[in-house]
């Protein structure tokens, strides 16, 4: 992707535009996609201690191992999906930056701020309880997306400071994307020792 110099001496990603040729739906599904291709990998840590716990919950009952696939299925289906809001709201800043000089001035303050303050919900948001288990009959297949999708919808919550302050440091940066993985990481491994 390129940049853009902007006024005030920085550069933003050319990501949240449209390329020469490519509609506004069709920059927005390509960002869609390679949202899901970067944040589900990057976070699936988090879901492994979570889709575990569900697995051997399951067992004696139909298709555990099934059951437990869809639900990380429905769990990353939830994380792709959060790419939309993203990218429109990421196109709508682009494009105030781009009409407003002076605005775009204050992006790197603005982005550093975010970027500490959404680092800080993210280590506040540690202490937070993981999705319950509930266990419903049939049909099971149903039941196993909806858990997944609502474990996605907590861990897309919980990750919220950290999604801003990814966004905020640039998403597209190698650095950045080691340590956002770093920090899923680390706690991933303190949820499974709880």
């Amino acid at each position: 992707m390129g940049q853009i110099p902007m006024p005030g001496g920085w550069s933003m990603a050319a990501m949240w535009l449209p390329m020469c040729g490519q509609s506004w739906p069709g920059a927005a599904a390509g960002f869609t996609g390679m949202w899901g291709a970067m944040m589900v990998p990057m976070m699936l840590p988090l879901a492994v201690a979570p889709l575990l716990d569900y697995r051997a919950a399951l067992d004696g009952r139909w298709r555990p191992l099934l059951l437990t696939a869809a639900a990380g299925l429905a769990w990353a289906a939830t994380w792709t999906a959060l790419g939309l809001p993203v990218y429109l709201t990421g196109a709508a800043v682009a494009q105030a930056l781009l009409n407003t000089p002076a605005l775009a001035r204050t992006m790197p303050v603005m982005a550093a701020l975010a970027g500490v303050a959404g680092a800080a919900w993210h280590l506040a948001a540690w202490h937070r309880r993981p999705v319950p288990l509930r266990l419903a009959g049939p049909p099971v297949c149903a039941a196993a997306l909806r858990h997944g999708a609502r474990l996605g919808g907590h861990c897309v919550r919980r990750c919220a400071g950290l999604t801003v302050a990814l966004l905020a440091a640039g998403i597209m940066e190698r650095s950045t994307m080691v340590c956002a993985f770093a920090v899923v990481v680390a706690e991933s491994v303190r949820l499974r020792e709880r």
